[in-house]
């Protein structure tokens, strides 16, 4: 590709007639028309801001075209022309573009053009006048002209306009869409070599961007400088992108690189609004000094590294550079520079191709860190498992011994305070002159059923409450049948209390076995009733001020509890009263450890006892089941 597009429109071994020299005359803006009879014979091409500097104005170029056939059309081929053109043929207009003077947005002079002149029907040459209107620093000219069949100028007309507009386009959607992407990159990784690179590929995309355009989308002459200044910023921050990829990012040349992207707008400014045209080809000269350095740096590098990225973007840059001297070699000495096409242009994918390839050879690096990290990882996190399943181990296995000591220290209590302590009432009482057997032996009864309660203990419930109250009466439904006391059994559904241990579940069946006790000894009763039913919550507390009801008396919201609630129809007693006995007493310290209250009103004929115990909120509501 870069073959054809420095060969551009080699024309001499082709073309029929390749003009080279036009007779001139020129009508300069702020001075007086030259005499018609003094034209001038001037070389193609013709530019005009070296010819005549920064001034603007009119240029008449005549010269004439054999007939090789008079009765076939000629065709013109012209690689540049503008700033605004008119075309004539033996004295007939045949094409034109713009205004005379060039309006702010006419520029043909940015794409090559094409003409059909039709057959004359003579021998005679025909005399071809092609004026043009130019503006200073506006890169106005006429190259030279090449004339034939149309089947032999047709051919180059189209591979000029592919290398011009069509590369143009390619190139600068290229570059459009690569520096996006690159500033995108940047925003995620702040990484220079990103910025660098996504600011000179959007920058270089806009002033390829200027061939696209017959028409400018800005007036002159600020379509002049936005391309321009595009165009000397672009250079140095592509270089400042290489200079960072080796490592070389703080070097004086870089920074110098960097200030040199600060002032290219301003320099593009003066170079065209003043204008300075010798400014611009000072500012060319200057940038590829700079490039070269840059060159001379990579290559340093890259001779001396052994990284894959570094060689790949030395190649990248010397192709690059190369082309970029070609230029501007061409521009300086080439008769064809006005209408050349730029190698740089293309060669400026290098820094495209070089920057995939370092993304390339960055993901591929990480992704061998990142599989060396996970192996690591996945092997601390295995000593981790397996430190913390030994820690666990111990732990349960710690756990255990804690239950079973604090078991035996539960059972070792609940021996000695209560079966110890009423076994040794009842061997005081045997041990009474005159002791009735009946006595002796309720005791003796009282002291097994305890017994009984604590070993069902043992089991434990898991914080079944229904079960737990299922064992009181399978163990206290016989005895209250012998004193003539009928039960009534009634227990709804209920929840599992969660946190609930076996110590739990023999406090309230020790609290029960109480209550029961005292009512078979005292009440003379004949009808009883245990009610246990899980009570809503959501309300705020009410209290009737003497311990009853279901809340606490200070309007705080209450959850769910459950409410057990055991009557009998007994001779009743004083529940204010102060009496020597201790039952009552040990029966509201376990309501309290069991984190319940208990209540309890009397009257002749009835007396109610009443456990409120709460649900804690972690208590799964399905696992529950009632006995009735």
């Amino acid at each position: 590709m870069l073959v054809l597009a420095g060969l551009g429109w080699s024309v001499s071994a082709r073309a029929v007639t390749l003009v080279e020299q036009a007779q001139l005359t020129l009508a300069l803006r702020g001075q007086a028309p030259a005499p018609a009879e003094s034209p001038q014979t001037v070389s193609l091409p013709y530019l005009w801001d070296e010819r005549q500097g920064a001034v603007d104005g009119e240029a008449r170029f005549t010269f004439e075209i054999p007939a090789a056939d008079p009765h076939t059309p000629l065709a013109l081929f012209v690689p540049r022309l503008g700033n605004s053109y008119r075309l004539s043929v033996n004295g007939h207009e045949l094409a034109r573009f713009g205004a005379f003077p060039p309006g702010p947005y006419d520029d043909a002079a940015i794409e090559p053009q094409y003409f059909l002149l039709p057959a004359s029907g003579q021998t005679s040459p025909q005399r071809v006048e092609i004026a043009i209107a130019a503006q200073a620093a506006r890169q106005g000219g006429l190259s030279p002209v090449v004339a034939g069949s149309e089947a032999e100028i047709r051919p180059l007309y189209e591979q000029a306009l592919f290398w011009h507009v069509s590369g143009g386009r390619f190139i600068a959607i290229v570059s459009g869409v690569l520096g996006a992407l690159s500033l995108l990159v940047w925003l995620r990784q702040r990484e220079p070599i990103y910025l660098y690179y996504g600011l000179g590929e959007l920058l270089w995309s806009v002033q390829t961007a200027r061939v696209l355009f017959t028409h400018a989308p800005l007036a002159w002459p600020w379509w002049g400088v936005l391309p321009l200044a595009a165009f000397q910023a672009a250079t140095p921050l592509l270089c400042r992108f290489a200079l960072s990829v080796v490592g070389r990012d703080n070097s004086p040349l870089a920074r110098f690189l960097g200030l040199m992207a600060w002032l290219a707008p301003v320099t593009a400014a003066i170079g065209i609004l003043v204008p300075v045209l010798w400014l611009m080809p000072l500012w060319r000269g200057l940038s590829l000094l700079m490039a070269l350095a840059m060159m001379v740096v990579v290559l340093r590098v890259a001779l001396r590294s052994a990284v894959l990225e570094h060689r790949v973007l030395a190649v990248a840059v010397l192709l690059i550079v190369l082309c970029g001297a070609r230029d501007v070699w061409v521009m300086r000495t080439s008769p064809e520079a006005y209408a050349m096409v730029p190698w740089v242009r293309f060669a400026w994918v290098g820094f495209a191709i070089s920057l995939a390839w370092i993304i390339a050879e960055r993901m591929r690096k990480d992704a061998r860190v990142m599989a060396a990290m996970n192996v690591a990882l996945e092997a601390e996190l295995a000593e981790r498992n397996a430190a913390l399943e030994a820690a666990f181990a111990r732990e349960r296995e710690g756990e255990k011994a804690r239950g079973a000591l604090e078991e035996r220290q539960r059972l070792t209590q609940d021996l000695h305070d209560g079966l110890g302590g009423q076994l040794m009432g009842v061997l005081r009482m045997a041990q009474q002159p005159g002791a009735a057997l009946g006595d002796v032996a309720l005791h003796l009864r009282d002291a097994v059923d305890q017994l009984k309660l604590t070993v069902d203990a043992m089991h434990g419930c898991e914080g079944d409450v229904a079960s737990a109250l299922g064992t009181v009466r399978y163990r206290l439904g016989p005895r209250l049948q012998a004193e003539g006391i009928d039960l009534h059994w009634d227990v709804g559904h209920l929840p599992t209390m969660a946190g609930w241990t076996a110590r739990e579940s023999h406090q309230m069946q020790m609290l029960l076995f109480e209550a029961f006790a005292n009512m078979m000894a005292h009440s003379a009763a004949t009808q009883a009733s245990l009610v246990a039913r899980l009570v809503p919550g959501g309300g705020e507390g009410e209290g009737d001020g003497n311990g009853n009801g279901n809340g606490n008396g200070n309007g705080e919201r209450i959850g769910e509890r459950i409410e057990i609630n055991l009557c009998d129809n007994g001779r009743g007693f004083d529940a204010n009263a102060r009496s020597g006995g201790r039952g009552l007493t040990n029966m509201r310290v376990r309501a309290a450890a069991l984190g319940g209250t208990l209540t309890l009103r009397s009257r002749p004929g009835e007396t109610v006892l009443c456990l409120h115990l709460p649900v804690p909120e972690a208590t799964a509501g399905g696992a529950a089941f009632a006995i009735d």
